[in-house]
């Protein structure tokens, strides 16, 4: 029957706010993930998005439910342009020209450091780069959810708390974002809610100045 890595865990993702998932290694943080974005299929329970169930639907599919996934190693192509992996973004509406343009000029206005690269291959950009072409990237199709896994991996902290503020700002500006950490401090610098996993169950849960 396979290993069951969580046991009766439930979060809610909400617009507007940063809700946080924290944990030591091997506690069922990633799974979670994983099984929200339909890479695992839930043994019990269901997934679901504005009040549809999101159960068999495949990961590909799920940007056009509106939610996105940020792996924890870098989901660019390397070998590729910052320019190309932007409108690799943009293939759901790269027909209309026009709005591709308007989307990736957004996207540079917003990520300027973007702009300035456009021409390098994403793979010579640096760690905290990438995370804000990725960003960029999920941005074009205007997703209503991130699902974010440790993001500022290998990042050092002052580039760090630039990312953690790239993320705060998209609940800002009325994203859901579920955040996986390790990074307690960062996490919690920028999260409305707080889950708190151990072994795989909900050891506990709350807004965030009950941890701070």
């Amino acid at each position: 029957p396979g290993i069951h890595i969580l046991h009766g865990v439930s979060v809610d993702v909400v617009a507007g706010q940063v809700r946080c998932v924290l944990g030591p290694n091997g506690t069922g943080k990633s799974t979670l993930l994983k099984v929200l974005f339909g890479f695992l299929p839930p043994s019990q329970g269901e997934v679901c998005a504005g009040g549809d169930p999101l159960d068999g639907v495949a990961p590909h599919q799920m940007g056009a439910r509106g939610v996105v996934y940020l792996p924890q190693r870098p989901s660019v192509f390397p070998y590729l342009s910052v320019e190309v992996n932007l409108r690799l973004g943009a293939w759901t509406f790269r027909r209309d020209r026009a709005r591709v343009r308007a989307a990736i000029g957004a996207a540079y206005e917003r990520f300027p450091i973007l702009a300035e690269k456009r021409g390098q291959n994403a793979g010579t950009l640096s760690g905290g780069q990438q995370r804000q072409l990725e960003i960029a990237r999920a941005l074009l199709n205007n997703p209503a959810v991130f699902l974010i896994d440790e993001p500022t991996t290998s990042i050092e902290p002052r580039i760090g708390a630039r990312i953690y503020a790239l993320i705060r700002d998209l609940a800002d500006t009325g994203k859901a974002v579920l955040l996986v950490d390790q990074n307690i401090r960062g996490a919690l610098d920028v999260a409305d809610y707080v889950y708190v996993l151990r072994t795989g169950t909900m050891f506990a849960e709350g807004v965030r100045a009950e941890f701070t």
